[in-house]
């Protein structure tokens, strides 16, 4: 996907711009920190919880209310240069980036050039990429091959937002007209194995995977509202193969027929003259209330290192913006933003009994302060991994209270449950089943954090669950972006090759008899 993967910071100086007021726009499906004017930044909410309701729409899924903290919370910079120095390489053409993670998907881009709600700039075209990938992943309860799912993010990516609040989906991928039209074609069937396509030899001209991918799934689902085309029901066919577990082209051709001949139909069809989209009337599209406040003086002035700590840093990183954050500290002890913003950075340079000290100085002024409960329960966990014998009971219990205090203010948040879990490990204990169950709820509110998927894999193979874990494993190996991920779900694949589950028992003469 043309997703930018994270990268170590390095040489990154992070500035807000010179008597800036930063606001927050808080919707049901994002919060967005930004020291543009009021309206641009509800013009922005509006137009990105509208192209949430889109895909809802076309795809006939009510995502349904979620956790404050399973939000995608984006942060507008100042330009461009500022993306490219967040992103540590200011060299390059990075125009905005994406993370997921549980309890703190993040995106970075620039500020909006000219307001246009028309046409849309390069990291608002990459950011709703990634939302598209985002849905997908946190409402399909299955691993797609990869072309579907570009093809999918592709898809919705084109939209156009017109003033009157309608919404064009699935108009032509113009971002890819010269990958199309000019660049090395991929085999149909190499497009549809995501396995093949990962071992592909590689060219340095590329190839046109994401055009072809874009163009077969639009090819299919207008096909779907088109009653006399006779691949009307093949994408549905080809999702539910999928679901029976049949293999990428075993799928494909028990959906599509013969896959020349649907190679030749996708290049008719490129030819076409024009190409269908979707225009939803702005009646058809739920945005939901925005609430936008301005932040207090004590948040502007910490909002760089609020950034650049949720970027990611390093130790070297870590140590240079702390003392910057001390003194916006020192200037705030009261304000509940800055001292969670300390605590983190205080975290990250090693700190724990100051990071739990400027958390709960937080929680003191807004005990609801989600950040700062989560501030609390790293630093907490790593100190009583590191106390020694006679301390270690006092702080499990420290580290307990504090879940127990997070869950209290939100208790759909994953991180919670997934240090209850982390927390029998470190004491040398086998999880409970209370705690097992905590964790795949984490992976439930967050499907799209990799590291948290193989975790609960690890934990079904070790409980002898080995259809789950199979189950959790799979959205891994279609993902040829994240190589060293999908050789490490391969390898606990193989492992668990013709391994029954332990709960299964022998058929019984009642149950051989029950049909």
């Amino acid at each position: 996907m043309f997703r930018i993967l994270l990268a170590v910071i390095s040489g990154l100086v992070l500035t807000a711009p010179a008597q800036a007021e930063w606001r927050e726009a808080s919707s049901d499906h994002f919060v967005i920190y930004s020291d543009q004017s009021e309206k641009r930044l509800r013009d922005f909410a509006e137009m990105l919880e509208g192209y949430h309701s889109a895909m809802e729409y076309i795809t006939s899924i009510e995502t349904g209310p979620i956790s404050p903290s399973n939000r995608v919370t984006i942060y507008v910079l100042d330009s461009d240069r500022e993306v490219r120095k967040l992103y540590g390489d200011t060299s390059s053409n990075v125009t905005g980036f994406y993370s997921s993670r549980a309890g703190g998907s993040l995106a970075f881009v620039p500020r909006l050039a000219n307001g246009s709600r028309t046409e849309l700039s390069d990291s608002e075209l990459i950011l709703l990429h990634e939302y598209a990938h985002h849905f997908m992943y946190s409402n399909y309860g299955i691993a797609f091959p990869m072309w579907l799912s570009e093809g999918f993010a592709e898809f919705y990516a084109s939209a156009r937002f017109e003033r009157d609040g309608s919404i064009w989906i699935g108009r032509p991928a113009m971002h890819r007209a010269y990958e199309l039209l000019g660049m090395r074609e991929i085999p149909i069937e190499l497009l549809l194995d995501t396995e093949a396509y990962a071992k592909r030899e590689k060219t340095r001209q590329g190839d046109s995977f994401y055009g072809r991918s874009w163009l077969l799934y639009h090819y299919l689902t207008m096909a779907k509202f088109d009653a006399e085309s006779s691949r009307a029901d093949q994408l549905s066919d080809y999702q539910r193969n999928l679901f029976k577990g049949q293999g990428a082209l075993e799928a494909a051709r028990n959906a599509f027929g013969d896959l020349e001949q649907l190679d030749k139909d996708i290049d008719k069809y490129l030819r076409q003259r024009q190409i269908s989209s979707f225009k939803l009337p702005a009646a058809s599209i739920s945005v939901g209330p925005i609430a936008i406040r301005t932040l207090a003086a004590g948040a502007e002035e910490a909002m760089a290192t609020r950034i650049q700590s949720r970027r990611g840093v390093d130790a070297e990183k870590a140590a240079e913006i702390l003392p910057g954050i001390r003194l916006v500290g020192a200037k705030f002890p009261d304000d509940p933003f800055v001292q969670a913003t300390l605590a983190e950075a205080e975290f990250d340079a090693g700190n724990d009994a100051l990071a739990i000290a400027a958390a709960d100085r937080s929680l003191a002024g807004d005990l609801s302060n989600i950040s700062a409960h989560i501030q609390k329960i790293y630093a907490t966990f790593r100190a009583a991994e590191d106390a020694g014998t006679t301390d270690q009971n006092a702080g499990w219990s420290a580290l307990r209270n504090a879940i127990v205090a997070a869950n209290k203010v939100e208790n759909d948040h994953p991180i919670p449950l997934i240090y209850f879990f982390r927390s029998f490990g470190a004491q040398g204990r086998p999880a409970s089943d209370l705690a097992v169950q905590g964790l795949e709820q984490a992976l439930s509110l967050a499907p799209y954090d990799v590291d948290l998927r193989l975790n609960v894999a690890r934990q079904q193979i070790r409980d002898e669950r080995f259809s789950s874990a199979r189950q959790t494993l799979a959205r891994l190996l279609l993902d040829p972006h994240k190589t060293g991920i999908a050789e490490v779900a391969s390898e606990l694949m193989d492992r668990i090759e013709g391994e029954k589950d332990r709960s299964k028992t022998a058929e019984t003469p009642e149950d051989a008899n029950a049909d």
